[in-house]
């Protein structure tokens, strides 16, 4: 964050992404930074809600650019920063009470968006969210490509207490009404004991590429993963990223933390060889960042970097 974007913040209150300019109406910009207040799709732990203000919050006195990138001779005014003229466009207005009303508000604030030609970066929110996301987004492009980091495949099926959404359903639904080509979809960091055989059936069915922690340390399955990933590009491509991949030690603030996961250099050098294997996203997001379950900013900041690591 610039020192001017900075004390504009400490003037008005406001804290936009990285100290973007804020513009709460639709405009012809290169991207778009949206939150989702949301968690009423949540199993466990709610909080979510307060994570579009958290991540927000942790780029205080951050730069655009990580040190790697610096090093590599890129600056805010070059190419290293194609992102330098997005906006913060605020946050949808997500009611808590109503799911169907929240899907369609994500779904409708970014339609109009994407409809100026801009991207889009979500900061969740529960899970369920990206459901909305993509429905605007295979509107305008078709189904889309999915890479897709998480400890959850988020394929249940059935109801739950009576819901047939939640935020361990959204892959399924988004599959089922064909906004995503499963044969183009890849999951990273899938770990989490509540994995029924019948998810299972269903991804490797539609042909989705699964890949866990373990995998991820297999030196030999390297070409493997980067053919995987760069078959997510061939098609336009959404990047969702649940902070549940990380492991609790990095991450713990989120509603359903799973042992075992990836560190946080694991996942920014992922997202970063992203840009060397595949075309470059059309939207993504960063979900269910719970900051009121952890009582430092550990969680936050970690979204923050994997956030700047995608922008």
């Amino acid at each position: 964050m610039n020192p001017e974007a900075l004390l504009e913040s400490l003037r008005t209150g406001l804290t936009p992404f990285l100290g973007l300019p804020a513009l709460n109406t639709p405009a012809p910009v290169p991207g778009v930074v949206l939150g989702a207040p949301y968690d009423g799709g949540v199993i466990n732990r709610p909080g979510a809600r307060f994570g579009p203000w958290a991540i927000r919050n942790a780029t205080m006195g951050m730069g655009r650019l990580s040190m790697p990138m610096r090093l590599q001779g890129q600056d805010e005014a070059g190419r290293g920063m194609a992102a330098v003229d997005w906006v913060d466009g605020g946050n949808i207005p997500t009611l808590p009470f109503s799911m169907e009303q929240a899907l369609d508000a994500v779904q409708q604030t970014m339609a109009g968006w994407l409809a100026q030609g801009a991207r889009t970066l979500m900061l969740g929110g529960d899970h369920l969210m990206t459901l909305g996301a993509l429905r605007a987004h295979a509107a305008k492009h078709g189904p889309v490509g999915l890479l897709h980091l998480d400890a959850h495949s988020d394929a249940a099926h059935g109801e739950m207490w009576g819901a047939k959404y939640h935020h361990g359903t959204w892959l399924r639904q988004a599959i089922e009404e064909g906004l995503v080509d499963p044969r183009h979809t890849v999951q990273i960091g899938l770990r989490a004991p509540r994995f029924d055989s019948e998810e299972l059936v269903f991804l490797l069915d539609a042909g989705v590429r699964m890949w866990t922690p373990w995998d991820l340390q297999d030196l030999r399955l390297d070409a493997q993963l980067k053919g995987d990933i760069a078959r997510v590009g061939q098609r336009p491509a959404y990047v969702s990223v649940d902070l549940d991949v990380l492991d609790p030690a990095h991450c713990p603030a989120v509603a359903e933390p799973v042992p075992g996961g990836l560190t946080v250099m694991e996942v920014l050098t992922l997202l970063r060889n992203i840009h060397r294997w595949s075309a470059p996203w059309v939207g993504a997001d960063i979900m269910e960042l719970a900051p009121a379950l952890e009582g430092s900013q550990t969680s936050a900041k970690a979204a923050a970097h994997i956030a700047l690591q995608l922008f």
